[in-house]
């Protein structure tokens, strides 16, 4: 259940529109859990492209690159602080599999799961 939406403020002051914001929301407490593009064209009654752009406009990314980001902090910070699996961390961090996060990881870090592991980057 998502909290009523909290305003969100750019670096330059300006508030984004209440669409945007609980899409920014969602992202930030769904991301793991298999949040997709759809569920926050769905929930913001959007069309898809109206909330890419605006996205685009107003964060200078995309919904599934938000996502995206949202899932590979969370991994880097279960790869530096656990013990888990890589199995279990693509689980808890909505990764379709393994591989999908090892890929994700080392496009976004240049190096592997196991070697932020390894060197607590």
């Amino acid at each position: 259940m998502l909290l009523p939406v909290e305003q969100v403020c750019l670096p330059n002051g300006e508030i984004l529109d209440s669409a945007l914001a609980l899409a920014v929301q969602m992202i930030k407490e769904r991301s793991c859990s298999g949040l997709t593009v759809e569920d926050l064209v769905n929930a913001t009654h959007l069309p898809r492209r109206t909330l890419e752009r605006r996205f685009q406009r107003y964060l200078n990314t995309s919904p599934h690159t938000e996502i995206l980001k949202v899932q590979i902090a969370k991994a880097r910070e279960l790869l530096i602080t656990t013990h888990l699996k890589l199995a279990d961390i693509a689980s808890q961090t909505g990764f379709r599999s393994v591989s999908h996060l090892c890929v994700a990881i080392k496009r976004e870090f240049q190096i592997t799961p196991n070697a932020i592991r390894q060197r607590g980057f």
